[in-house]
């Protein structure tokens, strides 16, 4: 055995221990850090010596401890269920969005909704019943029509420019999506030269998936390398391989995350703007509507084949309307069928509200786990400080022992 033996050993547990307070203190530092893993050192015993005993067997002498790695705390599977749930919570915020825009367009109940246009229509058409040569009661009939095509135009135009805006967000969120994309990428070609270790690296780059993850559903497969290869779960499409990344475009198969959200937005918009059209196409026939060019005793002109509600228009050329018959009949009809598409956005509305809540609990949950593996505790750090820096203090006593003892062999020895 050396006589530096001890020594050496001492050192190795010095250089430990001072290892162990840095990790420490960086986790103390990065408490509030958005995306921090709680980093832990790992030490093992090192390679022993072999010395001759009396016995017959060698034996082994410990050589101290050795600094094996330094790695991030995290659960893989609480990341991979959190990257579920932030999608689920992404599409359903977004849906839920659409859903309240929709219920403020159609605006019902109310007193100035498409509900109470029609039943206005109803009531001049009575007055013109009762007294059909009244012109003040043909005037009224007029305007309330009027009414009620300028409030199917508003909403149908408000629902245009909902699409529209969704449109944008589509855009503006894909091409946040495929910003990340390439950040994931650029850090997938850091950790390379850095190694599978680069802890902070690695924090910056979980980061990065985690709000790709809300975005849009994707699979994460971590390599022995320690890069990222990342494909859309939809269709398997390869979106991040190693050091390169592939971009999403809008006609891209996705699933899940505010980009599905927004994709499903669009249809149900056009599922209600078509409902709309439908409504107010039948309402204008069951009250008298002739083609364009064929004015009549109808009080409204538009196209029955290729109906638009911009199109549409009132008779104002006539002085007196006789209504349809069955006029009566096929306004209730068409009414009720308007209150059912009214029941039905209520329904998907509250729907939505319901997923949002129970995803975002889902999501909480999975989060408040994934911080008591993976987050820093404050206490926690500051007893392993007090016992690292213990640790310190007796490898340095250890030294100092084994200075003593070699300050003996060398000096003092030869001055007996």
């Amino acid at each position: 055995m050396s006589t530096f033996h001890g020594l050496e050993v001492g050192k190795r547990g010095l250089m430990v221990g001072q290892a162990s307070i840095a990790t420490t203190g960086h986790n103390i530092a990065n408490a509030n850090t958005q995306g921090y893993s709680r980093q832990q050192v790992n030490a093992t015993t090192s390679p022993s010596l072999t010395v001759w005993t009396n016995g017959v067997n060698p034996g082994q002498l410990g050589t101290g401890v050795t600094l094996e790695s330094i790695t991030r705390v995290r659960d893989s599977f609480l990341d991979q269920r959190y990257r579920e749930q932030a999608g689920n919570v992404g599409e359903w915020s977004v849906k839920q969005q659409s859903l309240d825009h929709l219920e403020l367009i159609i605006n019902e109940p109310s007193d100035t909704g498409l509900n109470s246009a029609m039943n206005q229509i109803w009531g001049a058409w009575q007055d013109v019943a009762n007294d059909p040569a009244n012109l003040s009661a043909q005037a009224v009939l007029k305007e309330r029509a009027q009414a009620f095509v300028d409030t199917a135009k508003l909403m149908d135009n408000s629902m245009t420019s909902l699409k529209k805006d969704l449109g944008n967000e589509l855009t503006a969120k894909t091409e946040e999506a495929n910003s990340y994309l390439t950040q994931i990428a650029d850090l997938n070609k850091s950790i390379l030269r850095s190694g599978p270790n680069a802890n902070d690296l690695l924090d910056q780059r979980d980061v990065l998936v985690e709000k790709l993850s809300s975005l849009v559903t994707v699979n994460v497969e971590p390599q022995t390398n320690g890069v990222y290869n990342i494909s859309l779960s939809s269709d398997g499409t390869s979106l991040v391989s190693g050091e390169k990344s592939t971009k999403l475009d809008e006609q891209s198969t996705i699933t899940g995350g505010e980009l599905a959200g927004i994709v499903k937005s669009l249809a149900i918009v056009d599922k209600y703007q078509d409902s709309l059209n439908e409504t107010v196409k039948n309402f204008a026939i069951a009250n008298g509507m002739s083609p364009e060019g064929e004015a009549g005793e109808n009080l409204f002109i538009g196209e029955e084949n290729n109906f638009s509600i911009a199109a549409l228009t009132v008779n104002t050329g006539v002085n007196q309307f006789t209504p349809p018959p069955n006029m009566d009949a096929d306004s209730q009809i068409v009414k009720k069928s308007f209150q059912a598409i009214v029941s039905q956005l209520g329904a998907e509305s509250q729907s939505a509200i319901r997923n949002v809540t129970n995803h975002e609990a889902a999501l909480q949950a999975t989060e408040n786990r994934r911080q008591s593996v993976t987050g820093v505790s404050l206490d926690e750090e500051m007893a392993n400080l007090i016992k690292y820096q213990h640790s310190y203090n007796a490898a340095a006593r250890l030294i100092s022992t084994a200075d003593q003892m070699l300050d003996t062999i060398i000096n003092r020895m030869a001055a007996r």
